[in-house]
């Protein structure tokens, strides 16, 4: 935070779902715990600030143009741009001051990048209830997806549209599959347990490989192949015997 502390500081939002608004909640409590002051900026009449922070996520690089074109106006104010952890689908190299990026293999494509977790991994969040369900297999339908539709499975985003509805639908399940990250990590902050399934990037399994395998989660090529070797961990446990 050394190029935040004590200066007045802009914040542009990226454009995305309800998954980076988990991120956002938690550079709120960050920059909170820092003393850092800040305030949302809007780039058609930015207010006199002396850094600026691009939101963390998923979308540096061309694949996002309208971030990109975000980044381009942040740029052209002069100022730093500090950029919070993100992953990239492919290179930009602009003269930002610093990149935080927050799995091993975007570092390939950025060389400067600071390796540093997804905000969402440091939300403070009180703890969960017990789970009400036994398992929840939610994925996305976006362009992201990988493998064939599942007609049954429900995508995250479509039912939660705020950090607590989505933590708290996480927290319903006691197992989790899905290829949406931050509905894994909120599994995570849940307690549950979880397995993330790759997207049409590397985001998915750098991340697993470079945090979340740590963390307890544990990633499968599909959905098939989650629930094979979620049956074979209970076979090997065997029947519990009441006490």
């Amino acid at each position: 935070m050394d190029p935040l502390i004590g200066r007045r500081v802009g914040y542009v939002r990226p454009q995305g779902h309800v998954g980076d608004a988990l991120i956002e909640l938690a550079m709120t409590q960050l920059f909170a715990e820092f003393g850092i002051r800040w305030l949302p900026l809007d780039l058609d009449e930015p207010a006199e600030v002396e850094v600026i922070v691009f939101g963390g996520g998923g979308s540096m690089g061309r694949r996002s143009d309208h971030n990109h074109a975000l980044r381009t106006r942040a740029l052209s104010l002069g100022l730093p741009v500090v950029i919070l952890p993100q992953s990239f689908t492919d290179r930009e190299d602009r003269s930002f001051t610093q990149v935080f990026v927050r799995e091993r293999a975007s570092l390939d494509l950025r060389s400067d990048g600071v390796l540093a977790p997804d905000l969402a991994l440091g939300l403070a969040w009180p703890a969960a209830g017990p789970p009400v369900q036994d398992l929840g297999i939610l994925m996305r339908r976006d362009h992201e997806r990988t493998g064939r539709r599942l007609q049954l499975a429900r995508d995250p985003v479509a039912l939660c549209t705020t950090p607590a509805e989505t933590l708290a639908l996480a927290a319903r399940y006691q197992r989790i599959i899905t290829d949406r990250l931050h509905f894994a990590i909120a599994g995570l902050h849940a307690g549950r347990e979880v397995t993330l399934l790759p997207n049409n990037y590397h985001k998915n399994r750098s991340m697993h490989e470079t945090w979340l395998a740590g963390l307890g989660c544990r990633f499968a090529e599909s959905v098939e192949a989650a629930l094979l070797r979620q049956a074979a961990a209970r076979r090997a446990v065997g029947p519990r015997v009441a006490a």
